[in-house]
């Protein structure tokens, strides 16, 4: 276990001071050593979140850290069932396993719904439990929302991925048969004529965006201008621009040249359709991300035909998924990397 070190998080250098000194008594005593998980934490954060809300809280309790939703960070309008925000938790508790494991300790993990925590207990082990790849790719991995150069993965790629090993109950389908992507288009199209004509879903959205650096710093959290990919503007001239100029047509213009683009897509379906599933669907994301980011593959959500219920049943009759529920929708390519997402600090998020 490091006793000093350094991380980089949202661009900011900071140093972590772990207590040896009490550490080296409680070895003198013949008590078991402290564990500070602040490391754990740092890594556990860069997860992603739906619109990047960091809808996530901590409670480190010695060798325990619960982590509960943070429900003032929900998304009503896109998301009322909170099914976006339990899949959030899902990709944080994975990194934070993954991190864990790197270190040399063995996680158990357990839900909790009486009192909404997730509960992961840590345990030493001998030596490090998971691949140093994936946690190299924790910093790195992130969801490019701009257009990709149009390369094919090769199928030895496609095949890693899809024989990753996910949570149980969760599978990953890929799609590249252009007859079967144009349909998709045309989910994302219906999709995007909902959501555009429905005010809530735009002030929502809009109340997310960041549209400077300025604002970025301010909150970090949300959608940032940088981030994907756009110039950055003052609030006022901002919300004009979306005012006037977001609208479904624009929206579906430039959603079917970002998948057009592409070179899959990608599918996470959950067996069932509960809070279990949700956050096993979110491990079950994370580690395929972060395997994508260790090909160099970029991902991006596409996922307004997995928002809208009536449109969620048709992506399922689309890829003959029977009962599986289509929870997240992704697009798969190469581009270069756009500046990261923000996120806040590891004591803004400890209870």
């Amino acid at each position: 276990m490091r006793f000093l070190s350094h991380s980089i998080i949202a661009g900011r250098n900071v140093k972590i001071v772990k207590p040896l000194f009490l550490n080296i008594l409680y070895t003198i005593a013949g008590e078991p050593m402290l564990l500070d998980m602040t490391e754990f934490l740092h890594h556990a954060i860069m997860a992603f979140s739906g619109h990047n809300t960091q809808p996530w809280k901590f409670r480190v309790k010695e060798n325990l850290i619960l982590i509960y939703p943070d429900l003032s960070r929900r998304l009503p309008a896109v998301d009322p069932l909170d099914r976006k925000l339990y899949i959030s938790l899902g990709c944080v508790l994975e990194n934070l396993v993954i991190a864990a494991g790197h270190e040399g300790y063995r996680t158990l993990v357990g839900y909790s719904f009486q009192n909404g925590a997730i509960s992961v207990n840590l345990e030493p082990a001998d030596g490090k439990i998971d691949d140093d790849r994936l946690f190299n790719a924790i910093p790195i991995k992130q969801s490019t929302r701009r257009q990709y150069d149009g390369r094919s993965i090769t199928e030895a790629d496609v095949e890693r991925l899809a024989s990753l090993p996910l949570e149980q109950g969760v599978s990953a389908l890929f799609v590249a048969n252009p007859e079967k992507i144009e349909r998709v288009i045309g989910l994302v199209k219906e999709g995007n004529n909902i959501q555009m004509n429905d005010r809530n879903f735009i002030q929502e959205l809009v109340s997310l965006i960041r549209f400077n650096e300025a604002e970025a710093n301010r909150y970090r959290d949300g959608l940032s201008s940088k981030a994907m990919g756009n110039p950055s503007l003052s609030r006022i001239i901002g919300k004009l621009f979306m005012k006037f100029f977001l609208d479904a047509k624009g929206q579906l213009k430039k959603d079917e040249k970002y998948i057009r683009s592409s070179s899959a897509l990608m599918i996470v379906l959950p067996e069932k359709n509960d809070r279990d599933s949700w956050i096993k669907t979110g491990r079950s994301f994370e580690r395929l991300a972060l395997c994508a980011t260790i090909l160099g593959i970029k991902n991006a959500h596409t996922n307004q035909p997995c928002e809208v219920p009536e449109l969620k049943k048709k992506l399922q009759k689309l890829l003959s998924a029977g009962n599986m529920h289509p929870q997240l929708l992704l697009r798969l390519g190469y581009a270069e990397p756009l500046s990261k997402s923000l996120r806040r600090s590891v004591s803004e998020v400890i209870i």
